[in-house]
């Protein structure tokens, strides 16, 4: 499907077998965050350039069209007979700017045409830039810094909220719930994006003070930000998303003071609005496992990608909080059907029934077999 190509609007499913679907659905997911024991394990999945391989979009006319991305996400979905839930409807690359502080490289502008985005680390902050947050205001900083670095990438954020809406409502059509529309995360992780982490590692150790001092001027933007957004969208869910803040990276010391208090902040920002709060956290957080029971309970997701060892995340948290995961990307594009139902049951069997929501790690892959998220959906319907 090229960006001429006609497209399918809506699905030939009623309207009232599509909101009964939606219902249900919905009450399965809710269930499994609530840790209760759905009619069966429910399904979240996130995908973007994967919809485009699948649909055969090149990725550059993927990322010039939100309303193509939409497009082809649904395209997907129709051929994903069967999924619960999309974690987020459509997709633009150049959000990702935004939450690193760093450029994106575009394919068919930076890139070829067919090669996945890239965020590009360029250390576009300096150490002096903390006092300049402190002393202007993190909005005032951040409209000077898009400004004079992000600019070219704006246009494509703002296509992207303004169509999350309307593809919503379109695999609501299909019956899939859109399960967390939009994303947050916390100061440590843009600010590590916009130093470089390098530098950013550097700065903890020799000027932790004005690090800190960014933060607290950074995160009640941020909670006001997320807040907006949450009142405007109702969402079911929403993600606060960690990556280079996970346990792995940081000493105890550090990880305490930079990380989990804002983290903790923001997740009980999103449960304050009546929200799920879905974590979705890359990298190995299974030093702190168990501090995450200080959140609200039977309330919030932990979504893995599979670097934290789900097993042990059940053993410390399966009482306490929902758990979302974790087939792997790599075995999702080499491995084969058989193997990946063979490890989505056993997730069932030792992770679910109740509070658990079967998907993959982090993000399907673009190049993963058809057949192999199909496989999982399969296991996921008994």
């Amino acid at each position: 499907m090229d960006a001429g190509t006609p497209f399918r609007e809506s699905t030939d499913m009623g309207a009232g077998r599509a909101e009964q679907l939606l219902a249900e659905r919905t009450r399965r997911l809710t269930t499994a965050v609530s840790l209760g024991t759905p009619d069966r394990v429910p399904t979240a999945l996130v995908y973007d350039a994967f919809a485009a391989r699948v649909t055969g979009v090149k990725l550059s006319d993927y990322v010039s069209s939100v309303a193509l991305a939409t497009k082809a996400g649904l395209e997907t979905a129709d051929l994903l007979e069967g999924m619960d839930a999309i974690q987020y409807p459509t997709a633009n690359p150049a959000e990702l700017a935004f939450l690193w502080l760093s450029p994106v490289d575009m394919p068919g502008k930076e890139l070829p045409d067919d090669s996945l985005w890239q965020v590009r680390e360029a250390g576009l902050m300096t150490a002096a830039d903390y006092d300049l947050i402190v002393e202007m205001g993190f909005g005032p900083w951040m409209d000077d810094f898009v400004e004079r670095h992000l600019g070219h990438l704006v246009p494509g954020l703002l296509a992207l909220e303004a169509e999350i809406p309307h593809a919503g409502e379109e695999f609501n059509k299909r019956g899939i719930v859109n399960f967390c529309p939009g994303a947050t995360t916390i100061p440590y992780e843009q600010l590590c994006g916009g130093r470089g982490i390098k530098d950013f590692m550097l700065d903890l150790h020799r000027i932790p003070d004005k690090v800190e001092a960014a933060m607290e001027a950074f995160l009640p933007v941020l909670k006001a930000q997320a807040q907006e957004g949450l009142r405007a969208a109702r969402p079911i869910g929403w993600w606060v998303g960690g990556w280079r803040s996970a346990s792995e990276f940081l000493s105890p010391r550090l990880w305490d003071r930079f990380v989990w208090p804002y983290l903790r902040e923001m997740v009980e920002t999103v449960a304050a609005e009546g929200v799920i709060p879905v974590l979705h956290l890359d990298s190995n957080w299974e030093r702190d496992l168990a501090r995450f029971r200080e959140l609200p309970a039977g309330r919030c997701v932990l979504a893995l990608d599979g670097a934290t060892d789900i097993f042990k995340a059940k053993q410390v948290l399966g009482d306490h909080m929902c758990l979302l995961g974790d087939v792997p990307p790599r075995m999702l594009t080499l491995g084969t059907a058989d193997e990946v139902k063979a490890y989505c049951r056993r997730l069932v069997r030792e992770i679910g029934a109740e509070g658990f929501i079967l998907a993959q790690g982090c993000a399907i892959p673009p190049d993963a077999r058809l057949d192999n998220v199909r496989a999982m959906i399969e296991v996921a319907g008994g």
